[in-house]
């Protein structure tokens, strides 16, 4: 796995800064940015992912572009109270930050306790209906708690890249979310595995959200042990503000500069 070679050097994160960024729930572009500042992430933790530079370029050149984001309950984002506080309206605002003047439109197909195969029999009607120019597909969540055959999860995923690639220019993947506690009871490991080889086969870029939920909470960026439902209510907002900025983090990388 790529992740294992990357340098996940200290950053100065505290938990004051974070609490601060709770009273940013649902202000401007420039206000989110300002607020997921208390969440940033290495600037090398996406150095082994491929770039999206077609995505990049229509960003650049003012739109107008189409982000479809495909997958689970923690796609839909109810957990905030409502698809303006998932993690795909919170990356169409970081975006909207970092280019004012594009025209951008990110559409949240996420469908609590699916499974990859019941997420590819709705690409037609849900994402190749948008013509999209990115997909995010986030997956492997469900398919580990349903104990799927490995297999035939390996073989869903990639039959869904062969008709995403026919269709769509760009495609992520995006993993499941960090919790010490659903690793108890659920395999994950064996599913994620398969989602990064499936990415590396395919060469295509994986945002690395259970790695990056893990490094906010060891440094206590998030207590993911909450329990009160407006604390959990409140925890998820923010979560998904900064998973939304981390994602526009990896959108926007560029190739570095070969000197010669």
């Amino acid at each position: 796995m790529r992740l294992q070679r990357q340098k996940l050097g200290p950053t100065q994160i505290g938990l004051a800064a974070v609490l601060a960024a709770f009273a940013f729930w649902g202000g401007t572009p420039k206000k989110l940015a300002a607020a997921t500042q208390s969440c940033a992430t290495p600037a090398d933790i996406y150095e082994y992912e491929p770039y999206l530079p077609r995505t990049l370029g229509a960003l650049e050149k003012g739109g107008p572009i189409t982000i479809v984001a495909v997958g689970g309950a923690s796609t839909r984002g109810r957990a905030a109270g409502d698809d303006s506080r998932a993690w795909p309206a919170r990356l169409g605002q970081a975006l909207a930050a970092r280019f004012p003047s594009a025209r951008i439109t990110v559409l949240n197909r996420g469908v609590a306790r699916e499974t990859a195969a019941q997420m590819v029999a709705r690409f037609d009607k849900d994402v190749f209906a948008f013509k999209p120019d990115l997909v995010i597909w986030e997956t492997a969540t469900n398919d580990a708690v349903s104990a799927t055959d490995v297999d035939a999860f390996q073989e869903t995923l990639q039959t869904g890249i062969e008709r995403l690639r026919a269709a769509v220019p760009e495609v992520m993947f995006m993993n499941p979310q960090f919790s010490r506690l659903s690793e108890f009871v659920v395999n994950f490991n064996r599913y994620t595995t398969i989602l990064r080889g499936v990415a590396d086969l395919s060469e295509l870029p994986l945002f690395p959200r259970h790695e990056i939920m893990r490094y906010w909470a060891d440094r206590g960026v998030f207590n993911f042990r909450v329990t009160g439902r407006e604390q959990r209510r409140e925890l998820a907002i923010h979560l998904y503000a900064c998973i939304g900025a981390a994602v526009a983090d990896m959108i926007v990388r560029r190739p570095p500069v070969q000197v010669r």
